[in-house]
């Protein structure tokens, strides 16, 4: 008997018949029945129906990014740049001609005690030798003691046209050569460029390690969540891509319109390798779920644009609204800002275009390499009866006691947070084993003055530089009587045109020392004004306080925009999240919760990073007692926005269950079971490169990494799995009604 064979249309295909169910209705996993009465989005079935056109963009866009990358390479702001205030005004006059080539200091110091007076000559000789005729060296300078009986040489490089160090690796070497032949001795060199060098080598050491641990975590929870290869690597795809798009558009804007933070690459690479994989990762399981319940493959691609598409835009929408409060911060913020939200952006336009191309073009072979220990596991995922099913039913019963327990404990987790101290650090949050730290406390005990140092910063009138100088040094006494300042350089410094002095004070404490913003206080309070006074009758002078006091204004700055920030990502969130659903109640609800989560995140980081010494082993950091100042705003606007990835997801499920004829218990419980498997994936793999970057060396990225990872993994637990039910439960259908004025665009 002759057999015939059919090849299938990927477009009209469909799996092999599941087990029947009720008449009218085949059932997929979990139970899920086929509803051809869904809606099917006209934007995803276009996308599908010119998937060869839709996927050229894409594929010319990456291009583009990976050029712009490579041709033009990412600005990176200076940090004056988002300075503020008398600190700017100080950072401007600073950008004057000293006639200072960028210089090295290397410090020789004994463990045992001062280096002995006969012994100071021929090894300053010897160090002379050392550095003199190497490559990157313009001089050497005269070797000089130190305060603690050290010896310090200065070494000044060959610079370039914007006055940066040309190369500094001979210097180094030679450095680490002098430290190998006198054992005995502890030999450093500190300076812009060496500092500059070791750091840049950590942190591509870094990220390095972050790309190859955060791609294997990611591929392998998406391999437990799809269950076959080709549909693992589908997300993981769009999220790079994404990334490496988002990458190419920001070198594009910090050269052509703003320079950007350093952190910035940092960010979109975060966040849109965590939203990038799940948006794809709730579009293509909602896809599977409904080829499983019988859909063709078009029909499929169309109701998972019209449901889990849809809700990917408004979550995405969501997010980029949030990131939009960098923009109202403004300063340093507003660069990462506009790059997340290009990010953010780019994962959306993928998720409801590319994805539909890209599934239509595989059709069931998205299921190829499929491992057969996950099917069992995908014929129960999303079955009402499941642990997060089970669970949503137990909370429905008792809505208001689970509500009051859950937001208990994360109350709990937030209260730490009052007593949050946030600074801009300076070495003391790098890795403390770099030489370049350790030679820069040997310098600060040699020469305070050019460690941790205040430094007044002044205008000069013409021919008035050494009456200023006067009265700067004047100042000595008064300064010297002040707690924690170590000393004052012995004479101040001119500009080449002779329109700027500056005069450097030593102190003992760094930028993480709570103590820094009393001392700059009581330097501003009482010692500015003694030198204004002596310089009263000099027209057109003006002093400014800059060196470690430009740490404390920008964290005075940073702590005063959060209140603007906070207020203005809640409402405009409030009325993107009414729009959306057509529910103020649920809208305010998502608010509320959002706040608890970010307060619990902010809890655990006082926790961790607060001063206490628990942590330190166990994530390999030396605490300074703060939090990066920066980190509280941007972790606000980032937590809000990824979180909202669940507080539209979940929702949007128990609505469309809702509207389907189930009881608004049943309609939780089956909202929350079906959408547990996408939501936990989801999680999992933010969690996953959240938490390599709380392995980084560099103790902000580190406490970045800890913040997210904690904030999400309370988010897609504690909130999504007790609290939401407990809430959509206590607000019954308000949860899905409004006053009639209100549109409804999520349904």
């Amino acid at each position: 008997m002759a057999t015939q064979t059919q090849t299938l249309d990927p477009q009209t295909s469909v799996l092999p018949a599941p087990p029947t169910g009720p008449p009218g209705a085949e059932h997929g996993a979990g139970g899920t029945p086929y509803r051809p009465d869904l809606r099917r989005s006209r934007l995803a079935l276009w996308s599908a129906d010119h998937r060869w056109v839709v996927l050229v963009a894409p594929v010319v866009s990456l291009a583009a990014g990976i050029a712009l990358m490579v041709g033009l390479g990412i600005k990176i702001a200076d940090f004056e740049d988002s300075l503020v205030g008398d600190s700017k005004a100080a950072a401007e006059l600073l950008e004057a001609d000293f006639g200072q080539d960028p210089t090295e200091m290397v410090v020789v110091t004994d463990p045992a005690g001062p280096i002995a007076q006969a012994e100071l000559a021929p090894l300053g000789e010897e160090l002379v030798a050392a550095y003199e005729g190497l490559d990157g060296v313009a001089a050497v300078g005269a070797p000089f003691p130190g305060q603690d009986g050290s010896l310090v040489l200065p070494v000044e490089l060959a610079a370039d046209a914007d006055g940066e160090a040309v190369d500094v690796s001979a210097v180094s070497a030679a450095t680490t050569a002098l430290a190998a032949e006198h054992p005995d001795l502890q030999v450093g060199q500190f300076g812009v460029a060496s500092i500059n060098e070791q750091v840049d080598s950590q942190l591509g050491d870094d990220f390095l390690r972050a790309e190859l641990f955060a791609i294997p975590i990611t591929l392998v929870v998406l391999l437990l969540a799809f269950g076959a290869v080709v549909a693992a690597g589908v997300p993981l795809a769009l999220g790079l891509g994404s990334v490496g798009v988002a990458l190419g558009l920001t070198a594009a804007v910090s050269t052509g319109i703003m320079p950007v933070d350093q952190n910035t690459q940092s960010l979109v690479l975060l966040i849109g390798l965590a939203v990038g994989v799940d948006y794809a990762l709730f579009v293509m399981r909602r896809a599977r779920e409904e080829r499983a319940a019988g859909a063709s493959v078009r029909d499929s691609i169309g109701i998972a644009g019209a449901t889990a598409g849809r809700a990917v835009v408004v979550s995405g929408l969501t997010v980029v609204v949030a990131m939009s409060g960098m923009l109202v911060a403004g300063g340093m913020f507003a660069a990462m800002g506009l790059g997340a939200m290009i990010v953010v952006g780019i994962a959306v336009v993928a998720a409801v275009t590319t994805l539909p191309a890209l599934l239509s073009v595989l059709g069931d072979r998205v299921e190829w390499l499929r491992l057969p220990f996950t099917r069992r596991r995908t014929a129960r995922a999303g079955s009402p009866d499941s642990g997060w099913g089970r669970l949503a039913g137990a909370v429905t019963r008792r809505p208001l006691a689970w509500a009051l327990a859950s937001a208990s404990l994360l109350v709990a987790l937030a209260l730490p947070a009052l007593g949050m101290k946030t600074s801009l650090g300076g070495l003391e949050t790098l890795p403390q084993d770099l030489p370049a730290v350790a030679a820069y406390e040997q310098l600060q005990r040699a020469v305070p003055s050019d460690g941790e140092a205040l430094t007044f910063v002044a205008s000069v009138p013409e021919g008035s530089a050494d009456e200023v100088g006067a009265a700067l040094l004047g100042a000595t006494d008064e300064l010297l009587a002040l707690d924690h300042v170590t000393g004052a350089a012995p004479a101040v410094t001119t500009s080449t045109d002779g329109t700027v002095v500056t005069w450097d004070v030593g102190i003992d404490i760094n930028g993480s020392d709570e103590a820094l913003p009393a001392v700059v206080d009581q330097v501003r309070e009482d010692v500015l004004p003694q030198v204004r006074a002596e310089l009263a009758d000099v027209p057109g002078a003006e002093v400014y306080l800059a060196g470690s006091a430009m740490n404390v204004d920008m964290t005075d700055w940073m702590d005063g925009r959060l209140p603007w920030v906070v207020g203005f990502v809640l409402a405009l969130t409030l009325v993107v999240m009414a729009v959306s659903f057509g529910s103020l109640s649920l809208a305010a609800a998502t608010v509320g919760l959002n706040l608890l989560s970010v307060g619990a995140a902010y809890g655990v980081l006082e926790l961790v990073f607060g001063g206490s010494t628990w942590a330190e082993g166990l994530l390999g950091f030396t605490t300074t007692g703060t939090v990066a100042a920066w980190l509280p705003l941007m972790l606000f606007v980032m937590l809000f926005g990824l979180s909202m990835d669940y507080h539209v997801f979940v929702p949007s499920r128990v609505r469309e269950a809702r509207d389907s004829g189930l009881t608004a218990a049943e309609a939780i419980r089956h909202g929350v079971a079906r959408s547990a498997g996408v939501v936990t994936a989801a999680a999992a793999v933010m969690v996953g490169v959240f938490s390599v970057f709380g392995t980084l060396s560099l103790l902000e990225m580190k406490q970045m990494g800890v913040g997210l990872a904690v904030a999400i993994l309370l988010d897609a637990t504690v909130v999504r799995g007790i609290l939401l039910p407990s809430v959509l439960a206590l607000l019954g259908d308000r949860a899905h009604t409004g006053p009639r004025w209100l549109p409804r665009l999520a349904h």
